[in-house]
C-alpha cells in the first residue's frame, strides 16, 4: 500500500530532472551557436506572421518578403515571431530556425555566391502557410 502514494513522486521528480537536462542541453546548444557568429556580422531583425516575413537591417531598412544581403559578409538573423510558430529557412545555405512569439533565436550566415534563393516557412503556420515564401538576394559586395 505504502508503495502506491511515492509512485507519482519518482514520476514528477524524473519529469523534472529530464526538463532540467533539455534545458541546460538547450542553453549550450544556443550559447555554442551564438560564441561563434563573427564579430563583424551585420544584425537583421527577422520576423515571422500570417503569411510574411519581414527584414529590418542596421540601418532601420525595411524588406518584405525579400532580402538583399551582400556576398562575402556575415549576417545575424535575430528572428522572432508576431503570431505563431513559424520556422525561417533558406535550404541553400541551411539556415533553418523556429520564429517563436515572444522568443529571439538566432542564426547566422555567410552568404558565397551571387543569386536568387529561396526562403521559406518549414513549420505549418496556418491557411496560407504554402504562400510563406520569401527570396533572398545575394549581390555583389563590390
Amino acid at each position: 500500500m505504502g508503495g502506491h502514494s511515492s509512485w507519482p513522486e519518482w514520476i514528477y521528480i524524473g519529469v523534472v530532472v529530464a526538463l532540467l537536462v533539455w534545458v541546460g542541453a538547450e542553453a549550450w546548444n544556443v550559447e555554442r551557436l551564438v560564441e561563434h557568429i563573427p564579430a563583424e556580422a551585420k544584425t537583421i531583425i527577422v520576423t515571422g506572421q500570417q503569411w510574411f516575413w519581414t527584414f529590418e537591417h542596421e540601418d532601420g531598412t525595411k524588406e518584405i518578403g525579400e532580402l538583399h544581403v551582400k556576398k562575402g559578409i556575415p549576417y545575424k538573423f535575430e528572428i522572432g515571431s508576431k503570431d505563431v510558430i513559424h520556422s525561417f529557412n533558406i535550404p541553400d545555405y541551411l539556415v533553418l530556425m523556429d520564429a517563436v512569439p515572444g522568443r529571439i533565436n538566432v542564426v547566422w550566415f555567410l552568404p558565397v555566391e551571387e543569386g536568387e534563393y529561396p526562403i521559406q516557412c518549414r513549420e505549418y503556420c496556418g491557411l496560407l502557410h504554402y504562400n510563406m515564401r520569401g527570396t533572398l538576394y545575394v549581390e555583389d559586395g563590390a
